[in-house]
């Protein structure tokens, strides 16, 4: 039976033979031999299928085939999608996924010594040590160190138990004798930052100076290395390389440290400590800052400490700070009730008395702040909190501040009275303060509106031109000024200030513990005060120990050399100009010497012959003739 659309369809029909018998219609579809009897419309085309296809199963049946129901042709026919062979369908074998990487717990590899300052050799040879505290070994694949700017360090290796791993900078000859286990690039900053031990899980296993201050310990003239003595990342748990290393840098000087060894203050097996204690507020002050120098150097600054506590304090992990370029990693132990003396670049700003440590950075005149921290980093003290305008301490005198007590305020901060005071500077100046001892501003001061005598400025000297210091040499330092005491006691002038203009001219000078007895003289040359007294005039002023003005003059343009200003007689208020320099006695007016007479023969009374005739004795043998002639006279 024939479809009743199959005539209308052919294209279709033969499409969908193909896709139900493709091997059938690939047969067919071969060239075969025309013939003249173009099939009918009643007749049905059969597929034969190849002799080697079986067609038990395969091939349909001429007449009506299940497959060509007017259902299947009809669906075919209106949807006119050609429907593929169905092709095989391949299984994916399950691929398994490996879980991330457990994190290592913290301190399983340690940060434990870094030689942030490099070699002796150079300071750009850097290295780096890391420790496995632990019994097992680790694999470093996948282990990072960084400090989050140029270093950047990928680690690989197996780090036995207990054992050390050396990585070295730009190159294998930092550590000459010994190999290093990985190269690096990048630096460390000498300022201080933070280094990160990440493990393959991206988690901070360890770490070396956190808070990415100054370092706590290493360097110094030596390039001492930071060693870690155990415990967590504290400021506390750092020291400085203690000299018992034995490898060498890149020019043979020894390292000052111990690469790929034990460090040098002995290792103990770090274990997580519980965090440290803070310690309570004011346990240690900030006692004294000598912010304006001494008058040696404005440079020579110092600064002390007090212990207020009943106990010892380990300095280790304190620092002072103030905020910009100072920043002090202390170090040593402060006994209850002592101090502690901090002198700026070396040991010569207080001569006489030996500084604790040594520091760099300098404070600002126009006004700073310090912050004190204990090794928790919890702020103990400070000192002109608010930034502003020192509170005491003095720029002209060079004198300290000096702590009063209780917390940081301007009303519990005072200058140093002039008094009590202690030690001297680099050029043998009185220090202004009162280092390694009670502050000036604990005692009663003497009252300076008596004063047991009348200092006077009694001769200034301006222009000299003469070894009046008797120094061997004649210069501007034998300008002098002299100071006089009227009676009727002595007076001691620890403390007190020699000056020229205020706010302006010269430094002013800090007389040093001289006593002028009733009537006595004291002169004071400027190759000591380093005041230039000026030629076209000039204010000089003696001042008490506290500020207050004790006398003063002033004086005019001076254009002689050698003649002196002052008081005459001594003491009094009349003032003359052309007084003979006399330092250490009693002022004395000069006169213009008188030449002695001239004796001549011809004169026996004295005087000179002088010609009735000047005219004609104009030659001396002339003058004696005529002399002799009864023509001249003895004038």
């Amino acid at each position: 039976m024939t479809h009743p659309h199959s005539s209308h369809h052919p294209a279709r029909l033969a499409l969908l033979a193909g896709l139900l018998f493709p091997t059938l219609f690939l047969n067919a579809a071969r060239p075969a031999p025309q013939t003249d009897n173009p099939p009918t419309e009643s007749s049905t085309e059969t597929l034969t299928p190849p002799p080697d296809t079986p067609t038990a199963t395969d091939t349909p049946p001429a007449t009506e085939t299940p497959s060509l129901t007017p259902t299947a042709l009809e669906t075919a026919t209106e949807s006119e999608t050609p429907t593929r062979e169905p092709t095989p369908t391949h299984t994916e074998t399950p691929t398994l996924v490996a879980p991330p990487p457990s994190p290592y717990p913290a301190l399983s590899l340690l940060i434990n010594e870094v030689a942030w300052a490099g070699t002796l050799a150079s300071a750009s040879d850097e290295w780096i040590e890391l420790h496995n505290p632990g019994a097992s070994a680790i694999d470093l694949s996948g282990w990072s160190l960084t400090d989050g700017n140029d270093i950047s360090h990928t680690l690989a290796g197996i780090l036995p138990p207990y054992g050390f791993f050396l990585l070295e900078r730009t190159d294998d000859s930092t550590v000459s004798d010994i190999p290093a286990d990985r190269i690096y690039s990048g630096a460390l900053s000498d300022s201080g930052e933070t280094l990160r031990l990440l493990d393959p899980s991206g988690r901070m296993v360890d770490s070396a100076n956190a808070d990415g201050r100054a370092w706590p310990a290493g360097g110094g003239s030596a390039k001492a290395s930071m060693e870690r003595r155990g415990g967590e990342d504290l400021p506390g748990n750092w020291t400085t390389f203690a000299g018992a290393g034995g490898a060498h840098d890149a020019a043979a000087n020894p390292i000052a440290g111990t690469p790929r060894a034990p460090n040098a203050l002995g290792y103990s097996t770090p274990t997580p400590t519980p965090p440290l204690t803070p310690f309570p507020p004011l346990s240690i002050l900030i006692h004294e800052a000598a912010w304006a120098g001494t008058l040696a150097s404005s440079s020579d600054e110092w600064i002390e400490l007090y212990n207020a506590s009943s106990a010892e304090i380990d300095l280790w992990g304190w620092t002072l700070s103030d905020g910009n370029d100072l920043s002090i990693a202390l170090d040593g132990a402060l006994p209850a009730g002592s101090y502690f003396l901090l002198e700026r670049t070396d040991n010569s700003t207080i001569s006489d008395l030996p500084a604790d440590q040594i520091y760099s950075g300098g404070l600002n005149n126009s006004g700073d702040s310090l912050w004190l921290r204990d090794p928790t980093g919890s702020l103990i003290d400070s000192a002109n909190a608010d930034g502003g305008g020192w509170p005491a301490g003095s720029s002209a005198s060079r004198a300290s501040m000096e702590r009063r007590g209780g917390d940081d305020r301007p009303g519990n901060w005072g200058t140093f009275t002039g008094y009590f005071g202690g030690g001297h500077d680099a050029e043998g100046h009185p220090i202004a303060g009162t280092p390694l001892q009670p502050n000036s501003i604990f005692f009663p001061t003497p009252e300076a509106t008596w004063v047991p005598g009348r200092v006077v400025i009694n001769e200034v000297l301006i222009r000299p031109h003469y070894d009046w210091e008797g120094a061997g040499e004649v210069s501007t330092g034998d300008e002098f000024i002299e100071l006089h005491n009227l009676g009727p006691y002595p007076v001691f002038l620890r403390g007190w200030v020699l000056d020229d203009r205020q706010d302006a001219g010269s430094s002013p000078y800090t007389i040093p513990g001289i006593t002028i007895s009733p009537g006595g003289f004291a002169t004071f040359f400027r190759t000591r005060t380093g005041i230039a007294l000026n030629d076209s005039g000039d204010v000089v002023r003696l001042l008490g120990a506290r500020g207050e003005v004790i006398d003063s003059i002033r004086y005019l343009r001076v254009r002689a050399y050698n003649l002196s200003y002052g008081r005459l007689p001594d003491g009094s208020d009349h003032f003359a100009y052309g007084l003979w320099p006399t330092p250490g006695r009693a002022n004395l007016l000069f006169v213009e010497p008188t030449p002695p007479p001239i004796l001549s023969p011809d004169c026996p009374q004295g005087g000179l012959p002088q010609p009735r005739l000047p005219r004609l004795a104009r030659h001396p043998a002339v003058a004696r003739w005529l002399a002799s002639l009864g023509l001249a006279v003895c004038r």
